[in-house]
């Protein structure tokens, strides 16, 4: 048995070879420098802690009382994303990436966690700072010898599927596609934390998609399961990069989740559609012996989410619609982050978190990218990193950009040369968390959380300059005026933030 294994090995190994032995090597860089500014009134996102949120999702600093509350801020920041693919034909390649970030100009070190001295600090003064990341090293490889056309990719790279919705997160693990024509199936496999090696305390996601083209629309469907022994993803360290030694109980809380989706991008008669669905469904479960004795040891997790995207293009004119909906949570049966053994959001309830009816997002997802609008939702100006509903990229199941609230959004283009756009929106924002608000935390007399259906409506202007074929200048504005479902509770009374706002703009050169 041993000898037909080696023997296997050695047939890929130089069935491989011989695939590239004439190839000459092709290696390639590309990549982007930009440079961005923010300027705005009321960004709860400034707080990165606070992406872990499903419920109430707005930090102390950005509520009534709090340092940051109806205070505007303005700040610089930079990236970098440098890219190096060494082809070898069309059997083989491979790839470094490399990014680094500014997240202000005037940068300290620290600055974004204790486990990052130097991430994201690029624009400390004295500069020689040690920000670069590598963010993804793999090799694609192409399968000898198998009659459907199959690549495999292997090593960190990205795993991304419908990203606004669903998922984009860097990671260690393995791709495989296998082209059977119309339709490609793709399997993925990534490991999330390997913990101690001989604990049962690591966290894998395993997933299928399937692609295809049918007359003028992509379709595409996947299903994706997270099997998540340690949850949060962090809770096996005690302490910066420290893994908790064999036996402990810091890793008490393990979770296992479903997410089903489908979508469609394609053109209809004169309009363009892009439309998705996609459903979540698990539990979060806890082991622990110091649970409360009158709490759940698990929480149920269903949710969904859909999107329908519009656009009607006219000679120089592009006209559109988007109606979103993600389904909130309960404030009776959920807490801020969905875990067991905690209290619910709503303090008049009593209750201990249960169940959580929000659609949410996996772990370290970086939903940000909604891009519908200024002020609420990411910008499209900044790439997806702003927006008081940005929330993701944690250790925790998270609602994303998606979860919590509904949308209607109409906006009109107009390409008034070949290198300038300007684009008009409009938007109304609807809650829909059920006993309290996605975002707010106001009160009713008997101490309850009010639910409230309006978070706001958003006016925004966006103007693209292609300044040289490399070279794109983007500038945006947009306010909104508030409604009740973003009142917060100041411990006498209900207070609205003052009228948030945000002004933005981002310079590319793409190479």
């Amino acid at each position: 048995m041993k000898k037909l294994l080696l023997l296997a090995v050695l047939v890929l190994a130089f069935s491989t070879t011989a695939y590239s032995q004439d190839v000459k090597l092709d290696f390639r860089a590309s990549g982007f420098i930009d440079i961005q500014t923010e300027w705005y009134r009321w960004n709860w996102t400034t707080n990165l802690a606070g992406r872990n949120f499903i419920i109430q999702a707005v930090d102390a600093d950005n509520k009534p009382g709090g340092g940051a509350f109806n205070k505007s801020s303005a700040y610089m920041q930079s990236r970098m994303r440098l890219k190096f693919d060494a082809v070898m034909g069309k059997e083989l390649s491979g790839t470094i990436f490399f990014e680094a970030d500014s997240s202000y100009f005037g940068d300290y070190p620290g600055q974004t966690g204790l486990n990052a001295p130097a991430r994201n600090s690029m624009g400390m003064w004295g500069g020689d700072n040690a920000s670069l990341e590598i963010k993804n090293v793999y090799i694609d490889v192409a399968v000898p010898y198998i009659p459907v056309p199959t690549t495999v990719r292997l090593g960190l790279q990205p795993f991304g599927i419908r990203s606004n919705m669903f998922l984009y997160a860097d990671g260690a693990g393995i791709t495989a596609a296998a082209k059977f024509d119309p339709i490609q199936v793709t399997a993925y496999w990534a490991k999330l934390l390997e913990g101690k090696q001989a604990n049962g305390d690591d966290s894998d996601m395993y997933a299928l998609a399937i692609t295809g083209k049918v007359d003028t629309f992509s379709l595409g469907a996947y299903g994706f399961y997270f099997n998540t022994r340690t949850y949060p993803l962090n809770a096996t360290f005690t302490a910066p990069n420290i893994v908790a030694p064999y036996g402990s109980t810091a890793n008490s809380v393990s979770s296992k989740m479903y997410w089903l989706g489908a979508y469609a991008d394609g053109k209809l008669g004169p309009v363009n559609i892009n439309f998705d669905f996609v459903y979540d469904n698990g539990w979060v479960k806890s082991s622990s012996p110091n649970l409360n004795p009158l709490a759940d040891d698990k929480v149920k997790y269903t949710g969904w989410a859909s999107r329908l995207k519009v656009d009607f293009p006219w000679e120089a004119f592009n006209f559109g619609v988007v109606g979103h909906y993600g389904s909130g949570a309960d404030a009776n049966r959920t807490d801020v982050n969905g875990m067991p053994g905690r209290a619910v959001a709503n303090p008049a309830s009593g209750a201990f978190s249960s169940k959580v009816g929000s659609y949410v997002v996996p772990i370290g997802s970086e939903t940000g990218s909604f891009n519908d609008g200024e002020v609420l939702t990411a910008s499209y100006v900044t790439d997806g990193f702003t927006g008081i509903n940005y929330s993701g990229n944690g250790s925790f199941m998270t609602r994303g950009s998606a979860g919590g609230i509904w949308l209607a959004k109409l906006y009109a283009a107009y390409k008034l040369t070949p290198q300038y756009k300007i684009t008009l929106q409009g938007l109304y924002y609807g809650d829909t968390t059920r006993h309290g608000d996605t975002f707010g935390n106001s009160r009713d007399s008997s101490g309850g959380l009010k639910n409230n259906s309006t978070i706001g409506y958003e006016l925004s202007l966006i103007n693209e300059w292609q300044v040289y074929r490399n070279l794109v200048f983007r500038f945006s504005g947009g306010v909104m005026w508030a409604g009740d479902a973003l009142k917060f509770y100041n411990g006498v009374g209900n207070e609205k933030p003052d009228t948030p706002w945000a002004v933005f703009s981002r310079l590319v050169y793409s190479f």
